[in-house]
């Protein structure tokens, strides 16, 4: 039986409107529980009592990389997996639970699988491999403030059966036989499953932290002290 829808969507005229009620997203998430690399969490509280927007003018080669590919992959997926119907968000559009309203999600694409109607979650990332620590990270698992993404949007859409992580990668140190350094690149996908046990631990672990930090520190204005470990 499908669950009861718990959340709603929202939509904005411009991109400014929407970073204004982004709130508590997937990246915020990470920065909570102090595995954002780029935030801290009292930056995001600054952000949030505020609404000063750090980074959000910030767009480095990376991430103008990983914008422009974003609905390349998107289709790519699409073509290379026709058991789903693939669904592209719309611009400036967010989800919001219907409980906590803070908590929002910005999702990269929706998947529905044409026979079981399961739903997922499509989050599409593209990441640097420069080291051989970094491609055996990538080849057991995500990176942590990935997986508190997926969870954190989990939390918020929870009539979604799981998420689908594709990253696609560009590893730097692929040498040919005359040992000219050449760019490979690489596709992976991870699967996380809602029912699984340990993912539903995590995700009850995140919303009680997100839900602390929102009202001990952000309600009352009171700056975090230390970084909530989950």
């Amino acid at each position: 039986m499908r669950r009861r829808r718990k959340y709603k969507r929202l939509t904005f005229k411009t991109r400014e409107e929407w970073l204004q009620n982004r709130v508590i997203g997937g990246s915020s998430a990470s920065a909570i529980v102090g595995k954002n690399p780029y935030k801290s969490k009292f930056d995001l509280y600054t952000d949030l009592t505020t609404k000063r927007k750090i980074g959000d003018s910030v767009q480095n080669q990376a991430m103008e990389y990983g914008h422009n590919l974003e609905p390349l992959i998107r289709k790519a997926f699409a073509y290379d997996h026709p058991q789903y119907i693939v669904k592209t968000p719309k611009n400036n559009e967010m989800y919001c639970r219907l409980d906590k309203p803070w908590m929002t999600a910005t999702l990269d694409g929706q998947l529905i699988h044409k026979i079981s109607k399961k739903k997922f979650i499509l989050e599409i990332k593209t990441h640097d491999i420069r080291n051989k620590k970094d491609d055996e990270m990538w080849q057991v698992t995500i990176p942590v403030n990935y997986f508190i993404q997926v969870i954190h949007y989990l939390n918020v859409m929870n009539d979604y059966d799981g998420a689908i992580l594709v990253a696609r990668l560009r590893f730097f140190d692929y040498y040919n036989e005359d040992g000219k350094k050449l760019l490979r690149t690489e596709t992976r996908y991870y699967y996380i499953d809602r029912k699984d046990e340990e993912v539903q631990k995590q995700m009850i672990a995140l919303e009680k932290v997100e839900t602390r930090f929102w009202e001990e520190n952000v309600l009352k204005r009171v700056p975090p002290k230390t970084t909530i470990k989950i």
